[in-house]
């Protein structure tokens, strides 16, 4: 992974999935002092940590839940990623579309953790 940074690794990675996202850090996809940002993990306990790895890299871990946002920082991501939008700047990568009738497949797909993008739930009245 680390070739397409020629070595470097990103400075940072916003994931859902901290349980396999920690495992990554060993393979360089994370530069040093880069920043990890995780508001999930697919384990059902505590997940180990790769003290020496984030030690001698300085690599930063932060942790929010989407839903214990301030209003302000709520609004202001809102505004941001609206901009990005209006800025046709934010792509999405849709790993599976699945109807409502489907939800409990969606589901799976998005706890299975093996498709690489989102997972969209097409609903009737969108149509």
């Amino acid at each position: 992974m680390s070739d397409l940074t020629g070595g470097k690794g990103v400075d940072a990675i916003v994931d859902m999935d901290f349980s396999t996202t920690i495992q990554l850090l060993s393979h360089n996809v994370l530069a040093p002092h880069g920043t990890l940002v995780c508001y999930g993990s697919n384990a059902s306990g505590d997940t180990p940590l790769p003290f020496r790895e984030l030690l001698f890299r300085s690599i930063s871990l932060r942790f929010f839940l989407v839903y214990d946002l301030t209003p302000q920082d709520r609004q202001s991501a809102i505004a941001g990623l609206t901009k990005l939008m209006e800025d046709g700047k934010l792509s999405h990568t849709i790993g599976a579309r699945f109807v409502l009738e489907e939800i409990a497949q969606a589901h799976e797909a998005v706890e299975g953790g093996k498709l690489i993008g989102n997972v969209i739930l097409d609903l009737p009245w969108q149509n």
